[in-house]
C-alpha cells in the first residue's frame, strides 16, 4: 500500500476501487479508538467519491481483526465510576457507529478475511456486503467467556446469519473454521490463499460493469429494505427508479445491451494488493 506506514488504516484508491488494510499487525488489528476514527474518515472519503465502485477491507499480518482493544476498556474500568454519563458507554457506542457507517456506505463493501476474525472482528465482517475468506480463517465471538457481551455487533451478526443462529453462536462462543463459518453464512466464499487474488478480481470485475449512480441507488434500496415498512420502501424505490431513468444513464445502458457492447461507464479491475 502506497501510504504512510504509521497509518492505522492504510488506504489506496486504484482505478475506481478503494482498498483499505487494518494496520495493527502486532495487535492482530484490534479495534482501538484511533483505528475506528480512521475507518470513519475513510467512509467519508469513499462516500464522497461519486465514481467509486467498491471498498475492499482486510487486515495486515495474515489476521483480519481480533476485535475490541481491551486496553482502553481496562483504563476506563480502573477509574472510579462517574456520577454522570459513563465513558464506557460512549466508547462502546463509537464501535457501533463505525459498523453502522460501513453497513450503510453507498458503495459495495468487500471483506477479505485471513486468519482470525474474533468478537468485534466478526461484527466488522458482518457489516460488509460480501466476505471472501481463505481456508485458514477462524471466526469466533468469545465475549461471554470474558465476562462481557457482544453488545454492538449483535444486530449486524443477526442480520447476516439470522437471529436464531446468531443467538446460539453468541451464547456458546463457538470457534468456527472457514467452512463452518461459510455454512453459517458469515462467509460468502472460501478459497485457498493461492486463489485469493483471482477470486477478488472476479468479484470486482462484476462491479466494474455497473453504472455508479445505479450502484448507489441499489445499495440504498437494499439497506432501506431492512429498516423501512414495505409500502414506504416500495414508494421510495419507485422514486429512485424514476430518478435513474430521468438522469439519462439508462439510455446508454439499454443501447449498449441492444448493440452488444460494453456501456460507457465500464472500468477495468486494477492490479490488486497482496492482502498480506
Amino acid at each position: 500500500m502506497s501510504v504512510a506506514g504509521d497509518s492505522l488504516v492504510q488506504v489506496e484508491r486504484r482505478g475506481a476501487f478503494w482498498f483499505a488494510r487494518l494496520n495493527r499487525a502486532d495487535k492482530r488489528n484490534a479495534l482501538s479508538e484511533p483505528l475506528m476514527g480512521e475507518l470513519l474518515a475513510l467512509c467519508d472519503r469513499v462516500e464522497a467519491d461519486a465514481a467509486a465502485r467498491a471498498l475492499v477491507l482486510w487486515g495486515a499480518g495474515g489476521s483480519f481483526c481480533a476485535g475490541a482493544d481491551f486496553g482502553r476498556f481496562q483504563e476506563l474500568m480502573a477509574a472510579p465510576a462517574p456520577a454522570g454519563p459513563d465513558p464506557i458507554v460512549a466508547h462502546n457506542r463509537t464501535f457501533g457507529t463505525m459498523l453502522e457507517r460501513l453497513a450503510t456506505l453507498p458503495v459495495p463493501t468487500l471483506g477479505v478475511v485471513r486468519g482470525a476474525a474474533m468478537g468485534g472482528g466478526v461484527g466488522l465482517a458482518c457489516a460488509l456486503d460480501h466476505v471472501i475468506a481463505t481456508d485458514d480463517a477462524v471466526f469466533a465471538m468469545p465475549e461471554v467467556t470474558l465476562g462481557v457481551a457482544p453488545a454492538q455487533i449483535a444486530p449486524f451478526v443477526a442480520r447476516r446469519i439470522g437471529a436464531t443462529r446468531a443467538r446460539w453462536r453468541m451464547l456458546t462462543a463457538a470457534r468456527l473454521d472457514a467452512n463452518a463459518a461459510h455454512a453459517d453464512g458469515f462467509v460468502d466464499v472460501v478459497v485457498p490463499l493461492t486463489d485469493l487474488k483471482q477470486t477478488v478480481a472476479a468479484e470486482l470485475g462484476l462491479l466494474a460493469l455497473t453504472e455508479p449512480t445505479a450502484l448507489r441507488a441499489t445499495k440504498r434500496l437494499a439497506v432501506r429494505n431492512l429498516e423501512t415498512p414495505l409500502t414506504a420502501a416500495l414508494d421510495a424505490a419507485a422514486r429512485d427508479f424514476a430518478a435513474l431513468l430521468r438522469a439519462g444513464a439508462a439510455r446508454e445502458g439499454i443501447a449498449a445491451s441492444r448493440e452488444r457492447r460494453r456501456p460507457a461507464w465500464h472500468t477495468e479491475v486494477p492490479a490488486l494488493p497482496e492482502f498480506d
